[in-house]
Formats: structure tokens, sequence, C-alpha cells
């Protein structure tokens, strides 16, 4: 996996998540693990296409999507609903645009396809083709992982 793919990534979601929320984002240590990812249960995924094919997900738990939802959405949210689930598609949307922007400015030929968003306990992420680097993101909100797994065609 290209480094600079996945630091376009990191970059992309702190920067995007302090301008949403007005906080600081802290980065945790980075892991490399092989599929299967598990999940804390909401998970926004992105699809990485062109010249490397892959995946982003932004993945949290339902409480941690509440808190986050309501800063962006500058109202209480104490319920997991549609607005909740629109809100962490839209970041995803924001996460992956800003990434592959950054990429394509760069000289690399990338697009993503639109969030999807998985919601339930014991989901399970997986594609043994590719190895996916995690990256904890420790917010106001909760704990949210980034999780990247990408490789050039």
């Amino acid at each position: 996996m290209k480094s600079d793919f996945v630091h376009s990534f990191v970059n992309a979601a702190v920067k995007v998540m302090e301008d949403a929320t007005g906080t600081k984002v802290r980065r945790g240590s980075v892991a490399l693990i092989a599929s299967p990812i598990s999940t804390l249960g909401v998970a926004s995924i992105i699809g990485i296409l062109g010249e490397a094919e892959g995946r982003m997900v932004i993945d949290l738990s339902p409480e941690t999507a509440c808190k986050l939802a309501s800063c962006m959405n500058g109202q209480e949210m104490p319920e997991y609903d549609e607005l909740v689930t629109s809100t962490i598609n839209e970041l995803a949307n924001m996460v992956g645009g800003r990434a592959v922007s950054e990429l394509v400015n760069r000289g690399h030929q990338l697009d993503i396809t639109p969030p999807t968003l998985f919601t339930g306990m014991d989901m399970e992420v997986s594609n043994t083709a590719l190895e996916t680097v995690v990256v904890p993101l420790e917010t106001d909100f909760g704990q949210i992982f980034l999780n990247i797994a990408v490789r050039v065609k």
C-alpha cells in the first residue's frame, strides 16, 4: 500500500473533522491488520477507484455517531436515526473527497464511490486481498477508527 495514499486519507479525516466540529482530533498509533476488521456498530464505507482500488471505512460506535452528528448539526441527537446516518455518510464523503482531490492534484487518477453505511454489532469488513491500515482518531465525542485498504492496480 502506498504511504502517500494513507497519509492523504488520515490528514483529510483529521482536517475535515476538526473543521466540521471546531474541536481537536488526535491521531493514535497506526496498525496494519489483515482481514477481517470488526466494526464498532456504525461503518461508513467509501470505495476507491482508478489507478488504485480499495476502500476507506469510518468506524465508530452508535453513541459516538450521535455525539458527532449532534455537534455537526448544531442540535442534540440522543437517538441513532436517519439524520445521524446521513451526517456520518456526509462526513465520510467529505473525507474521501478531500483525500482523493489531494491525490489527484499530485497526479494520481482516482475517484470515490458514494458512501454506504452499515449498522449493527459484530459486523466484519473483509477482503483477503487487501491489508488494512487502521488509525484510531481520538475526538471529544469518542474514538473513531479510520480504516484504509488500497492497492495500486
